[in-house]
């Protein structure tokens, strides 16, 4: 069995409409889709057919039977926003990059999440689950379980509560939220994750605030603790890293609050976006997980190789990984996978698409022994999964009781 802690599912799935009065908001959601869908098609969609790297049938055929499915709107974090004045533009220390997203970035959020509820719906063997007792009747059924995660607390950033937010998201079955993504956006400085960029160019090209966490990104972390959501470091820059740890001191001196890395890789190199051995630390005494991202040129950072072009060097680069964790932690209960797949990577050979993902159990197995492997691939994942729902049972408040 597989799990993957971080898959871009709802990123392929056109935006649908229950009803005529959602019609007005779906149409300005499907013209988004549409440019998403061909922007995809020059560097996330998969072969010459331009297909998408994840789908419900992918799934199945990769024997995923758990699948933590993004949401996300990159229109909401790569675009101009409207409530950002051109003379704010004009102030040297502004840039639109740092700008909060538009009001409306969470209920269009919303609005996916229903969509994407639509479509799996409508797909035989596929359900959302939000508790462990509707986990454990999708897997006694045989059918695929899918979680709902967010990637970008900036959604939430600008809407009229943060608190009511993040509360909506839980209730809605919201499994994780990553607090930082692709840019400031009034929320958290990150590392620089496009690998066709080099560190150097993508900070000249995005400079970012002398802050690690925002007011905003602290209200939304607190939130999180309170409602049982748990809290996603992966792109979260060094300092926006520290000031989080120190955070979830501050609010959970016991660590009994886990966090985790959805979609990552560890540091060999110099890139700051992969896990130094600190922050591997950090997630290990709070009883986390690290999902391996499949992306190429994150997994052989540092290797001094070249590019992989097989499945057998990819395998050689996943367990040179798998190795530091279990050295870094001493066991692999901490290691899982995080595809990132139909999330613009560029992934490694012999994980092009979410069905391929039965083949890396196999080598898993092989490598590591069955009881490591079912760590590895699934075990780990549902450990989380339980902590998060346990902290939410019968409507009772999160991990912690957080001040506001």
């Amino acid at each position: 069995m597989i799990a993957d802690l971080h898959s871009h599912l709802p990123m392929h799935i056109a935006p649908s409409a229950a009803g005529l009065r959602e019609m007005p908001g779906v149409l300005r959601d499907r013209w988004r889709h549409v440019l998403v869908s061909l922007v995809g098609r020059f560097g996330n969609l998969e072969g010459a057919a331009r297909t998408p790297r994840v789908s419900t049938p992918l799934l199945a055929s990769g024997g995923v039977r758990i699948a933590l499915s993004v949401l996300y709107l990159p229109l909401d974090e790569m675009v101009f926003s409207p409530q950002w004045h051109l003379w704010e533009l004009r102030r040297r220390e502004r840039r639109f990059h740092w700008a909060p997203p538009s009001r409306t970035a969470f209920k269009r959020l919303i609005r996916q999440l229903e969509s994407v509820e639509r479509h799996v719906g409508a797909a035989d063997g596929f359900v959302f689950v939000r508790c462990e007792e509707e986990l454990d009747r999708a897997l006694a059924d045989g059918r695929v379980a899918l979680v709902h995660c967010v990637e970008g607390a900036f959604h939430l950033s600008h809407a009229s509560s943060v608190d009511r937010s993040v509360a909506e998201l839980a209730r809605r079955g919201v499994a994780y939220i990553t607090i930082g993504h692709l840019y400031f956006r009034s929320v958290a400085t990150v590392a620089p994750s496009w690998a066709a960029i080099s560190q150097r160019r993508w900070n000249a090209l995005w400079p970012q605030p002398d802050v690690g966490l925002s007011t905003a990104a602290r209200a939304v972390i607190r939130a999180m603790v309170r409602e049982g959501v748990l809290v996603d470091l992966t792109h979260l820059s060094t300092r926006a890293l520290e000031e989080t740890f120190e955070l979830l001191d501050d609010l959970d001196p016991q660590r009994g609050v886990p966090v985790l890395a959805s979609h990552g890789a560890l540091r060999f190199g110099e890139l700051e976006y992969n896990l130094s051995a600190q922050t591997v630390e950090g997630i290990a005494a709070r009883d986390g997980v690290i999902g391996l991202i499949a992306s190429a040129p994150h997994l052989r950072d540092g290797t001094g190789e070249p590019p992989p072009r097989s499945f057998e060097q990819t395998k050689q680069l996943l367990f040179r990984h798998l190795d530091r964790l279990r050295e870094l932690t001493g066991s692999h209960r901490h290691a899982a996978i995080g595809t990132d797949l139909g999330g613009f990577i560029s992934p490694a050979p012999g994980l092009e698409n979410a069905g391929c993902l039965a083949s890396l159990q196999a080598a898993l197995a092989e490598r590591y022994g069955e009881a490591d492997a079912e760590l590895i691939c699934s075990a780990n994942v549902i450990r989380l999964l339980r902590a998060r729902w346990r902290a939410s049972v019968d409507g009772s408040r999160g991990f912690v009781d957080a001040p506001k």
